[in-house]
């Protein structure tokens, strides 16, 4: 018997029953649906996990700190700690997978920034100026270039200055691009005297808006930044000898993020990135997958029994038919491969309509998560933010689902099958 004669059969046996097929196909349909769903929607809020957190920042960077300077936060110190010397920030650079390497230096003081008659207040870091270009911010206008008391604003600043007068925002952000701002640093001397330091800051250029921390930074050299801290603390540290406190890997992608970050941890440094903290999201994510898809594959388990019940039956009632088959000269193999051709076609069926109930139900969830998180953003000023899909079915889960109903059928079809091909053909005609 070729593939051709066995697909005709095998349909017209399954016509001459459609009832009990749709019934039996049906617990295919609801479990395959299941898993379909579950897994589409843990897919969907990991990816909507992922590219939330990504938008907190790049995920090729990884922030390292000395343990000397987390131990005003409570880290535990030997007082033998590694530093981020001028030696180990080059042996950090000469990692594989490592683009650039900078230090970070944070400014010590209270300070803030004055504009004409606004005011505000920027997050005012220090990086390496030859390093900068490397790390690849985009700029909405002008450069990256920070000279001499030359800054590189983030998205936000601008958005943040207001009136001290009257507490207000103007109505339009100003421009900084090109101009000059004044940072003003201040300090208490031990008399309890405030003194201040003011220096005009000429902005090169303003990035374009990410959504994280950089958005609300402004960057300096660090010899300027070093300069502030140097009035500030009444001495200048030599970073490049006694370490400094953060420092900022860049690397070529995201894939080099947890192997570089995993280096920098055995040389002694604490580091942190958000490859870091998706890995460990995406693992909650597929714990509840694997349980919320076991729950479907409990129900396709019982719809096997279905299928080898309804084959079973089917048995009682071609009985005679089998026995004729036999009469005429068919094998065992060809009885055999009949009977798992049914059963694997019922699994088939239902898996076909449980993928079509499971895309449909995916597309609904969709459909109304999207509209209530719309709504409720609408409702707290945040008309027309992004909202990412909450469900997502990728192809593999679709080849999955088909090829895995099928296969429930088949192996449900073994028992019915192996008892079909042991019936004698002179008992079975004789069958009534």
């Amino acid at each position: 018997m070729n593939w051709r004669d066995l697909f005709h059969l095998v349909r017209r046996n399954l016509m001459r029953m459609k009832l009990r097929v749709a019934m039996t196909a049906m617990g295919v349909l609801i479990g395959t649906a299941a898993i379909i769903l579950v897994i589409s929607l843990g897919i969907g809020l990991q990816r909507a996990n992922a590219e939330s957190l990504s938008a907190l920042g790049e995920l090729t960077e990884i922030n390292v700190y000395s343990m000397t300077s987390l131990a005003a936060f409570g880290a535990p110190t030997t007082g033998a700690e590694s530093i981020l010397d001028g030696k180990t920030l080059h042996e950090l650079e000469e990692l594989p997978g490592v683009v650039a390497v900078t230090p970070v230096l944070s400014l010590q003081g209270a300070a803030s920034l004055e504009w004409k008659r606004l005011n505000t207040f920027a997050n005012i870091r220090g990086i390496d100026p030859n390093a900068l270009s490397k790390l690849d911010y985009k700029t909405a206008t002008g450069s990256t270039r920070v000279g001499q008391w030359q800054a590189v604003v983030g998205a936000e600043v601008a958005n943040q200055f207001y009136d001290p007068r009257t507490g207000n925002r103007p109505k339009t952000a100003p421009d900084l691009q090109g101009q000059t701002v004044l940072l003003v640093v201040s300090r208490v001397t031990e008399d309890g005297e405030i003194l201040e330091r003011r220096v005009r800051l000429r902005v090169s250029g303003v990035l374009e808006k990410t959504g994280g921390e950089k958005d609300y930074s402004l960057y300096l050299s660090l010899r300027d930044v070093n300069d502030l801290n140097a009035w500030v603390a009444g001495r200048r540290l030599n970073y490049e000898r006694e370490g400094y406190p953060q420092a900022l890997i860049k690397v070529n992608d995201p894939a080099d993020a947890l192997t570089v970050e995993q280096e920098v941890l055995q040389k002694g440094f604490y580091a942190y990135s958000l490859q870091t903290l998706i890995r460990s999201t995406n693992v909650i994510f597929l714990v509840i997958q694997a349980v919320l898809g076991a729950l479907g594959g409990v129900a396709l388990l019982v719809a096997g029994f279905g299928i080898a019940n309804a084959m079973i039956m089917s048995i009682y009632e071609r009985t005679r038919e089998i026995g004729l088959m036999k009469a005429v000269g068919a094998r065992n193999r060809d009885v055999l491969f009949i009977f798992l051709a049914e059963a694997g076609g019922i699994g088939l069926l239902g898996g076909v309509g449980g993928l079509l109930v499971g895309l449909l139900g995916s597309g609904l969830i969709n459909l109304i998560a999207t509209a209530y998180i719309g709504s409720t953003a609408a409702q707290q000023g945040g008309a027309g933010v992004s909202i990412p899909s909450v469900t997502y079915t990728p192809l593999w889960l679709m080849a999955f689902a088909l090829l895995f109903s099928a296969a429930v059928g088949i192996i449900s079809g073994i028992y019915p099958a192996l008892r079909a091909t042991r019936l004698d053909p002179i008992a079975a005609l004789r069958y009534e």
